[in-house]
């Protein structure tokens, strides 16, 4: 059974990891410009790792921004 200090640590490995891949698909997707800010913001707030897996191999598969957004369902409106 998990202590708390241990399940408080391995909240805070997975977040870091979220926030890593959050921010290589930024970095990817700031080769074709500059990004929203709301992007930026819905990119940095995805906690979920598999979310962020797929996010991560479409940035790297686009060949725009936009391609992005229609890739993974985050088209602006």
């Amino acid at each position: 059974m998990y202590s708390s200090f241990e399940r408080l640590l391995n909240k805070e490995k997975a977040d870091s990891r979220a926030e890593g891949k959050a921010e290589d698909v930024i970095e990817l997707l700031e080769d074709f410009g500059e990004l929203s800010d709301s992007l930026k913001t819905c990119i940095m707030e995805q906690t979920d790792l598999e979310i962020l897996k797929k996010w991560l191999k479409a940035a790297a598969k686009a060949k725009s921004i936009e391609e992005f957004e229609q890739a993974v369902g985050l088209v602006q409106v």
